[in-house]
């Protein structure tokens, strides 16, 4: 497997990105449903940041016992993530082959669908809580050798396109995991020959990181303009003067005395999470509509509509043809599909 597995660089990235996110949800247009997921995925990651922030606001202001709750249940929420966001992509996945094949699937199908998996649906999320958790270990233990990270890091991209491939498995064909990691061999011998060089390949690799970084640099600059602004005013968040903080640095343009407040720096962070754990689930999203329809396009190609079957060919390339949606333009508009 690892040797299929190709990582693209910083701008074959955001062009996949970007390719991906125009044409993705033409091909599932005409299903406004399979969206619903991302959206559930989303809000909750935002309830999760703003609890958690508003944990560490309320401990700041003296709020002690409400700020700890919040905390709490913010890390309840992080633990639990992984089941609830597997249970969105499997019903995703699965309503994303339905709607190749020309059916509108309602909610409560699609979630009654992911019951029938519930139990490999556990241990997906299991084991990518296992991984999250080992990558984590790595990334906080400075001792940790070069080749460790190096290990550790082909685990996570790894698991990224396992994962991935798992969810269509399990959510079509109703495999377990030890089935489904068994038939991505099978899966891979079988890729047409004009999609081998997409089978492995890592779609948007650390594209939400690449896009953030210079979001987040941005608005660090910004939170210090603010806090310099806020300076004293805010007894609890009050840090003290910036040239002291500075130390032995001389920086003759400023002015003798800067107060600085923290405050509009929690702010912003706050708000740059948002933003990227939002994007975030766009991205996975994305990824798990790909895959899927990857999967259905090696696997059940015969069920797939015949209108779009030489399309989607040129969408998993990620050609610059335009896709035809998946329904056609007669396709029924479902009101609480996903």
């Amino acid at each position: 497997m690892q040797q299929h597995l190709r990582k693209p660089g910083i701008g074959e990235r955001l062009g996949q990105l970007a390719y991906l996110l125009k044409h993705t949800f033409t091909i599932v247009g005409r299903d406004p449903g399979i969206l619903r997921p991302w959206v559930r995925m989303a809000i909750y990651s935002m309830v999760m940041t703003t609890l958690f922030f508003a944990g560490i606001f309320s401990i700041v202001i003296g709020a002690y016992g409400f700020g700890a709750l919040l905390l709490v249940v913010a890390v309840c929420m992080f633990l639990y993530k992984f089941f609830y966001f597997v249970r969105q992509e499997l019903r995703q996945s699965w309503l994303v082959s339905e709607a190749l094949q020309g059916r509108t699937r309602s909610a409560d199908e699609a979630k009654a669908r992911v019951r029938e998996v519930r139990s490999t649906a556990r241990r997906i999320a299991l084991i990518d809580m296992l991984v999250a958790w080992m990558l984590s270990m790595a990334r906080r233990n400075g001792n940790a050798g070069r080749l460790v990270r190096l290990f550790m890091r082909g685990i996570e991209e790894v698991w990224d396109l396992v994962n991935h491939y798992l969810l269509p498995t399990t959510a079509v064909d109703g495999c377990n995991v030890r089935e489904g990691i068994g038939r991505m061999k099978a899966l891979r011998d079988n890729v047409p020959e004009t999609l081998t060089g997409v089978f492995g390949i890592d779609i948007a690799a650390r594209a939400v990181g690449t896009i953030m970084a210079p979001v987040y640099a941005l608005l660090v600059l910004l939170a210090i303009g603010l806090g310099l602004w806020v300076g004293d005013s805010i007894a609890a968040f009050y840090v003290g003067d910036l040239r002291e903080m500075l130390g032995d640095v001389e920086v003759d343009f400023l002015p003798e005395v800067m107060h600085f407040s923290w405050l509009p720096l929690l702010v912003v962070l706050w708000m740059g999470k948002l933003g990227s754990v939002v994007l975030e689930r766009v991205t996975t999203s994305v990824k798990v509509i790909y895959y899927s329809i990857f999967y259905m396009r090696i696997t059940h190609i015969e069920e797939i509509i015949p209108e779009i079957r030489d399309d989607l060919d040129s969408y998993l390339r990620m050609e610059a043809e335009e896709v035809t949606p998946v329904a056609g333009q007669d396709a029924p508009q479902p009101d609480s599909a996903g």
